[in-house]
């Protein structure tokens, strides 16, 4: 059984949380035209959910490692990385050069590639923001999970992956989650 993200005309309306810094200007607001569909399993999903959910009210971050075969791209690892921001990562992450070394390593001792990055939003949509824009790379995926903090316990609300589709834009990706 897989679980399909709702188009954007079907998704529950988030306006109580904020949109990030200079969002509209950082994508194209269209699906990507030529990314592959993205699949994960629930345990992808709950390790990348972990991460952000720990580091709140910070931004959490990590590496996805998988392969890209069969018409798809399958991330099947979560590499958790320590967000590199200082006093900035309330609404910042960064990660170093030696972290995506490290990554790069860890993905061929397992025969897979690193496919893409996963951030979280805390208490903003899972849109890029101008500074996610910054340092993006072609071809990788760019996760975001929107991170609520409104209610008691802080939770995943929105999970959506982008990919540059120009140097200066992201275009969303469509993305399937396996149960």
């Amino acid at each position: 059984m897989t679980r399909r993200i709702p188009p954007l005309s079907n998704r529950p309306n988030l306006g109580h949380l904020g949109l990030p810094t200079g969002c509209a200007q950082s994508h194209s607001g269209h699906m990507h035209p030529s990314a592959l569909p993205l699949v994960w399993s629930q345990d992808v999903q709950v390790a990348m959910e972990s991460t952000c959910l720990a580091a709140y009210p910070g931004e959490g971050c990590g590496f996805l490692l998988g392969s890209d075969a069969d018409g798809q791209r399958s991330l099947t690892v979560v590499r958790e990385v320590d967000n590199r921001a200082g006093e900035d990562q309330l609404r910042r992450f960064q990660m170093t050069p030696l972290d995506f070394v490290q990554a790069e390593r860890a993905a061929a001792t397992l025969g897979l590639e690193v496919l893409g990055i996963y951030h979280s939003h805390p208490d903003h949509r899972a849109i890029p923001s101008t500074h996610d824009l910054v340092g993006a790379w072609p071809h990788l995926s760019y996760v975001i999970l929107a991170v609520d903090g409104s209610t008691t316990k802080p939770q995943v609300v929105e999970t959506r992956s982008w990919q540059l589709d120009d140097p200066a834009r992201f275009s969303e990706e469509s993305l399937r989650i396996l149960h």
